[in-house]
Formats: structure tokens, C-alpha cells, sequence
């Protein structure tokens, strides 16, 4: 048999040779081009400190690289999904129209695809079934608390169930390769021959391909969703000069499981801790959980880390988010009053309440738009949160710090209010902003201390650019989720030698793996895997 008839007689494989060669030599360019560059911006002081910083990751996180800058990249946005409604229909009709031209006809292939869509439609069914569970137990809640009750508690059931109805998927996966390749194996209940099977109604051809296609894309969420909730070793800061005894990286915004966060208060201390934080405020979501819980494990396993406790007050109505530090007492936004529940308060009464009972607070990635009533700020402009009492503004957050934040930062200085900053993490992913900040008494590391120290504004603000943005989609396609080719993009053109090796072997493994599985496929009796599925 000459090549040209190999290749026609296997077009399947032959097109994700193809595919896997093409990939293979862009990794082989990448592997002998890229220098990865990381910058370190203070944004207080304007000025680059990347010579001042470095990002160093452990070996641990060069075996997972792929899995962890996928989900750093999908992140919680979920808007890449438009990019799979649109897509699906096109590979869909594409596919079916070439099998009616006569291409991959093979009856192997036929019967793989049937087996393909019957663990798809298992996930439909375990999935959607995990979705309407969680629904449920959310929409019972809002008619006992309101919204109250959804913004604290929603993300447990979601992540309980996501990653069950995984567990579930990947059982009934395994079990049927191993069932498909085994030479014997069965693994089927045999009905009594006493009972007449009964006859299965046969769907429609729309109801098939609609099971298909909402199948795959809650399949896709659910995997997602498991990636950016999945602890990756994350980079290091490593300061180019060993920080000084009174020296510290500090954070004051980022989340966890009891807001809208991916990650346990216990994962969370860990993940600090990898990158060389030793300070951190952990702010879910109109409540106080979150610390307390890190708190202990942190004393449980006498960690050296400082747990600060914070809240990030709400209000989605109005569009602000509000920091409040130093108070231990949880206050909602009005939206989320409940009968026996947290105090709930606006805006004004909040920032009043929380100075008067010796606490700090910020405006996090405030809202600049114009104001209707005059000057910038939406609902409330920046002379007004000024004149309520805020201790500052955030100038940076997830390592944004341009347009808006050049206005704040400089309200800021004029004011003679803080400059502060948060990561406003929610998910796994490398640490975007940090703060470095020097106390005269390094063994107060207290809420006041910390505070006193920063209304000086003597500190650094430091964004961190892991790479330039050399490929910019413009219009709104970055809405439409089509972000995530421009993010892959640039990440590909900013990378080291080990990240790339990392895809190469991943990359090679996977192709290996599915030559493997399909010339064994190739060698078996069509007549003999019918015979286990059916």
C-alpha cells in the first residue's frame, strides 16, 4: 500500500497529523525565539520597577502549564462560550455535508461518533440535572433571604455539583474506552431473556443534535469551571533585593468560596504564600467568613502569614463596591436586607458607621463615568465619597491602572487621601497587583498600623504585566469572547523554554495518545464493538 492511499484510507488521521505537525513547529519556533519578560509597574509612582522584581516559576507548575494558562485565560467570564455558539453550527453543517460528499464514511467512525454522543448525552443529563439542583436550592433561598442569601451562599452548591457531575463524567468515560479497547470485555448487564426489551422511542433528528449541542457547551462550562477552581502552583514575586525585616508585599481585595471566589479560604493562605505575600485582606462579598477561616488555619499550622479581615460591601444597584476594614461586624448594602440578618445601610451611612467605630475604608475599581449631576463618578462623584470620610481609592486593581486610574490617583494625592490596591482575584491565577509597604514597626502588622503607614503614600502600588499585548483585536469582538485568541496569542510570544517544552510534551502525548487509540480501533472487529453497545 503506497502513501497516497494510506493517507486517503485514513483521513481522520491523516488531518490531525497534519494539525499536530503544523502546532509542533510553531512550538519548535516559540521554543528557540521567546524570552519571557515580566513588568513590574508602580503605578503610585509612575515609574517601571521591573529591575527591582522577577517572576520565578516552581518546577511543579511547568508539568501543569497548559492546564493552568488555559484556565488563567477562560477565567470566570464564561463570554468565550459565544465563540462555541457560533462555531458548533458551522463544524456541525461543515462535518455532515462532507460525510454526504462521501468523506469519512468509515463504519468504525460511525460507530466511535455513537459512542462519542453517548457520553455527551450522559453529560447533558448529569450536568443539566446539577444545574436545576443548584437553581433550585438558590431560588429557595432568594424567597427565604433575597438576594442576601444568593450572594453569600450560591458558590458552594455550584462548585459541590460542577465537580461531582466531572467525577461522574470522567467514570462513565473511562468506562467506556476501557470497555471499547478491552478484547473482551463487556461490562453490561444481561437482561433476562424471559423479558421482551422494550422498544426505545426514537428521538428527532433536531432534539439530537439540540442535546448535542448543549451537551458539549455545559460539558465545556463544567470543565472550566473545575480548571479555575483547581490550586496551579502560581508564580513567585521574588524581590531582586531581599526585602528589609520591616518590608512586606500586602494585598487588600481578593475573594474566595463564601463570595463569588474559586478557591477556600485554605487554599487561598497557600496561594499568598507560594508568591511571597505575607499580608492579606481577604474581602468576599457583604460578609466576613472568609478570614476567620484563614485565620485558624493559618494558627492551626503556624504559618508565617498575616490574615487581615475584611468585607467588600456591594451595591449592585448602584454600582459600588466599598472595602471596609478593622470592624467586625457585617453590614449589607440595602439591596440585600433580610429580616434578622446583617444591618443594612447606603452608601453614606456605611462610611459613617465604619470611621466612627475606628475602622478604614476604600472605593474599589470605582465607577468614573460623568455623572449626571456634574463631574465624573457614577452614583456618587469622588468629592462626594471624599466628603462621607473614605480613607482612599483604589489606583490599581487585577493590574489595571490606565485610563480611570490615572484621574483617581491623582484626586488622590490632591486630597491628601490613600492610594491603595487590590488583586481582586477570584480564581487560581498568578497574583496580577500587590503592594509593598515599609511599617516603622514591623511586629504591628494590625489594621491600624497598616493604614497610618499607607495615608503617607510613601508606598509602592505594583501592577504586574506577565505580556505585552503585541496582538489587539479591536471592535467589541473581545465582548463576544473572542479575547481568548488574543490572550493565547500574546502569552504564546511571551514565553520561557521550560513553558514551551511543557506544551510539547502535553501536545505530543495527547497525538500520541490518539494514534495509539486509533490504529488499535483500526485493528478491531466492527462486528465485536457492535456487540457491546448494543
Amino acid at each position: 500500500m503506497n502513501i497516497k492511499s494510506l493517507l486517503t484510507k485514513n483521513k481522520w488521521f491523516t488531518t490531525i497529523t497534519i494539525g499536530y505537525l503544523a502546532w509542533f513547529s510553531i512550538l519548535l519556533i516559540l521554543l528557540f525565539n521567546n524570552v519571557r519578560q515580566v513588568t513590574f509597574y508602580d503605578t503610585l509612582g509612575q515609574v517601571d520597577v521591573s529591575a527591582n522584581y522577577s517572576s520565578v516559576f516552581p518546577v511543579f507548575r511547568y508539568v501543569l502549564e497548559p492546564f493552568a494558562i488555559i484556565a488563567f485565560i477562560l477565567e470566570m467570564e464564561f463570554t468565550w462560550m459565544f465563540v462555541f455558539l457560533m462555531g458548533y453550527p458551522i463544524i456541525r453543517i461543515v462535518f455532515v455535508f462532507a460525510r454526504r460528499k462521501g468523506n469519512f464514511k468509515s463504519r468504525k467512525l460511525g460507530l466511535t461518533l455513537k459512542i462519542f454522543r453517548d457520553v455527551i448525552e450522559f453529560s447533558f443529563k448529569v450536568l443539566i440535572s446539577a444545574i436545576l439542583i443548584v437553581l433550585v436550592i438558590i431560588l429557595i433561598g432568594f424567597f427565604i433571604q433575597g438576594f442576601f442569601f444568593v450572594s453569600r451562599y450560591f458558590m458552594i452548591p455550584i462548585q459541590i455539583a460542577v465537580h461531582f457531575s466531572i467525577i461522574l463524567i470522567i467514570i462513565k468515560t473511562c468506562y467506556t474506552v476501557i470497555k471499547l479497547i478491552h478484547p473482551n470485555l463487556k461490562l453490561s448487564y444481561t437482561k433476562s431473556k424471559s423479558k421482551k426489551p422494550k422498544r426505545k422511542k426514537k428521538d428527532s433528528q433536531f432534539k439530537r443534535e439540540l442535546i448535542y449541542y448543549v451537551g458539549i457547551g455545559v460539558l465545556l462550562l463544567g470543565l472550566n469551571i473545575v480548571l479555575i477552581s483547581t490550586p496551579f502552583s502560581p508564580h513567585k514575586v521574588v524581590p531582586t533585593i531581599p526585602l528589609a525585616e520591616d518590608e512586606f508585599l500586602i494585598d487588600l481585595h481578593v475573594h474566595t468560596v463564601f463570595s463569588d471566589g474559586w478557591l477556600t479560604p485554605e487554599e487561598r493562605v497557600l496561594w499568598y504564600i507560594e508568591q511571597g505575600i505575607s499580608i492579606a485582606a481577604f474581602s468576599d462579598h457583604d460578609n466576613l467568613r472568609g478570614g476567620p477561616i484563614a485565620r485558624k488555619f493559618v494558627n492551626d499550622y503556624n504559618l508565617d502569614f498575616t490574615v487581615l479581615t475584611a468585607e467588600e460591601w456591594t451595591d449592585h444597584e448602584n454600582d459600588i463596591h466599598i472595602n471596609y476594614y478593622g470592624i467586625d461586624e457585617e453590614i449589607v448594602p440595602l439591596e440585600s436586607y433580610t429580616p434578622g440578618g446583617p444591618t443594612a445601610m447606603n452608601a453614606s451611612d456605611l462610611i459613617y458607621y465604619v470611621k466612627s467605630n475606628g475602622g478604614y475604608i476604600t472605593v474599589n475599581h470605582y465607577n468614573y463615568d460623568p455623572n449626571p449631576n456634574g463631574g465624573n463618578g457614577v452614583p456618587y462623584t469622588l468629592e462626594q465619597l471624599r466628603d462621607w470620610g473614605v480613607d482612599g481609592f483604589e489606583i490599581t486593581n487585577g493590574g489595571s491602572y490606565h485610563g480611570k486610574y490615572i484621574q483617581i490617583r491623582q484626586f488622590c494625592l490632591d486630597n491628601n487621601l490613600t492610594c491603595t490596591a487590590g488583586s481582586d482575584i477570584h480564581i487560581n491565577e498568578d497574583l496580577n497587583t500587590f503592594i509593598k509597604l515599609r511599617l516603622v514597626d514591623p511586629t504591628n502588622k494590625s489594621i491600624d498600623n497598616i493604614f497610618r503607614t499607607l495615608r503617607n503614600n510613601t508606598h509602592e502600588v505594583v501592577a504586574i504585566e506577565f505580556f505585552p499585548s503585541v496582538f489587539n483585536l479591536e471592535g467589541d469582538l473581545d465582548d463576544f469572547g473572542f479575547y481568548v485568541f488574543e490572550e493565547f496569542i500574546n502569552y504564546f510570544l511571551n514565553t520561557n523554554m521550560f513553558q514551551v517544552i511543557s506544551w510539547i510534551a502535553w501536545s505530543s502525548g495527547c497525538y500520541l495518545l490518539f494514534s495509539l487509540f486509533y490504529w488499535r480501533m483500526k485493528k478491531k472487529n466492527i462486528t465485536l464493538i457492535r456487540k457491546k453497545f448494543t
